[in-house]
């Protein structure tokens, strides 16, 4: 009888096997270990000492040892793994657009993917369930919840679960630090891809893009909000005029615009358009702007279309940072420069709440739309109005007012066609209080001792007269005519015969 003898072996399963779909083979294989003579010989030898194996029966034989699994009776997985995927904001709002702007420092993530059965899947075990990102370089790893679920190399790699099993969910969420962001980005793309070692055919990637629309910077802002000037002296007419001076009080407003610093180049302009009450609503004019200039790596002046800046060629003067003095202004009011008594405001005279207000919008006031471009520099860029109060139509249609305020607005937009680029609208308002300065005279002041003697002549002159018509008699003659009056009424009263009758009784 052949001797038959066993042994054990212990076997240790590795802590890192990935791949445990597939079975682990066990192969055992036998044979003789061939034997020749030491000294070999001619003829006839006898062959017991040289055993042989019966080539018939097998010598190898193959053992699967399988991994348990939730993968049906026919030990093949077939999983549904289903993703859904979309950028949101901080907030977890699904985001289609990003409104990108420096203050953006983060980018979110949201993934979510599940193994369910579905009508045409069994939704079984997902083996080295692994899901795949590719995101562009302005986009860098900066978190993952669950913490240690995605590493990046070249792409992002996350371990969804070795098995991801039968009705398993998950969420991911990611954390991307946004850099490197400029005008020219468009749009973010990011390519996922789910895999699996079990049976699913239709794992297809996916392309989510989110459009970024890129918010300016910029600001704006004025000197001096609010400005004092004056109207008075004589009505001057238009062809009378020949400078700036001739028409009234100078204005200036002065904006400062703050620096955008992302070199908009041919993408778009950033534009200061200011809504300006040019005339009344009768016609009449104004706030006259003389001139317009810009300040920024260089000085130059800016024409607003339409003719609307100095439309009336008047000579320009050399550029007053200050309005004159109140002693200056009472010699340009009067230039023929003749001493006499200080006169007196017209204005102080009135009410005082005698004030009204222009403002554009308003029926009394028609405003026009000047615009100057803003060049594109990294610097603050100074943008100079100057103007005249329209002395006239404030002397024949405002004396009455103590002070007539004119307010409007000046807005800073950009003008692209960049459908991703925008930037929020700057406004600021503006406004001027022109003071009366109508003079009238102080009438002459009359001496004490005039009107003493003045007094003393009527008194006089009265007290002639009526001694004159005394000698006259003119006041005798009215005593007489009373007498005699009262003497006929006597004398008829005598004559009445009923008086008579009464004497005999």
């Amino acid at each position: 009888m052949p001797e038959r003898r066993c042994q054990n072996l212990e076997l240790l399963l590795m802590d890192n096997i990935r791949d445990k779909l597939r079975p682990i083979v066990i192969s055992m294989n036998y044979s003789l270990p061939l034997r020749l003579p030491d000294h070999p010989r001619l003829g006839l030898r006898s062959l017991d000492a040289y055993p042989v194996l019966n080539q018939a029966q097998a010598l190898e034989n193959h053992t699967e040892v399988h991994f348990q699994k939730e993968c049906g009776q026919d030990n093949k997985c077939d999983s549904n793994l289903q993703m859904q995927a979309a950028f949101v904001s901080e907030q977890g709002q699904r985001l289609s657009r990003l409104q990108y702007s420096k203050d953006l420092r983060k980018l979110f993530l949201s993934i979510n993917v599940t193994n369910t059965p579905s009508r045409d899947r069994a939704g079984e075990d997902a083996h080295e369930a692994l899901l795949t990102l590719a995101v562009p370089q302005a986009l860098l790893l900066s978190s993952v919840r669950p913490a240690g679920t995605c590493q990046a190399n070249e792409t992002i790699l996350c371990e969804l679960g070795n098995p991801f099993k039968r009705n398993q969910r998950m969420e991911l969420l990611i954390a991307f630090e946004v850099t490197g962001v400029t005008l020219h980005t468009r749009e973010f793309q990011a390519q996922l891809q789910l895999s699996t070692s079990s049976h699913q055919d239709n794992l297809l990637p996916m392309t989510l893009t989110l459009l970024v629309d890129y918010t300016l910077q910029a600001s704006l802002s004025m000197v001096s909000q609010r400005l004092q000037s004056y109207f008075g002296g004589m009505v001057m007419g238009e062809s009378g005029m020949k400078t700036v001076e001739d028409v009234g009080s100078p204005l200036k407003y002065e904006f400062q615009v703050g620096p955008v610093g992302e070199g908009l180049a041919v993408l778009g302009t950033l534009v200061l358009g200011l809504e300006w009450p040019y005339e009344v609503a009768n016609g009449k004019w104004l706030l006259y702007p003389t001139e317009i200039t810009i300040r920024g790596n260089g000085s130059w002046t800016c024409q607003p279309p339409g003719d609307l800046v100095n439309p009336l060629n008047l000579t320009l003067s050399v550029p007053e940072d200050r309005p004159p003095s109140p002693q200056r202004r009472r010699r340009q009011l009067d230039p023929g420069g003749v001493q006499g008594p200080p006169p007196v405001p017209l204005a102080a005279a009135k009410k005082a709440k005698s004030e009204t207000v222009l403002s554009c919008g308003s029926v009394h006031t028609h405003c026009v739309w000047l615009e100057c471009p803003i060049p594109d520099v990294p610097v603050l860029t100074n943008v100079t109005v100057r103007a005249r109060v329209w002395n006239s139509t404030f002397i024949e249609d405002y004396r009455d007012f103590d002070r007539v305020r004119v307010t409007s607005w000046a807005t800073l937009f950009l003008r692209t066609s960049v459908p991703t680029i925008s930037m929020e609208n700057k406004t600021v308002r503006f406004s001027v209080d022109i003071d009366s300065e109508l003079q009238e005279e102080i009438p002459t002041e009359i001496e004490l001792w005039l009107v003493l003697v003045a007094v003393g002549a009527g008194l006089l002159l009265l007290g002639l007269i009526i001694l004159l018509l005394w000698k006259c008699g003119f006041f005798k003659r009215a005593r007489t005519r009373a007498l005699y009056e009262a003497k006929r009424q006597k004398a008829e009263m005598k004559s009445q015969p009923s008086e008579t009758w009464d004497q005999y009784y």
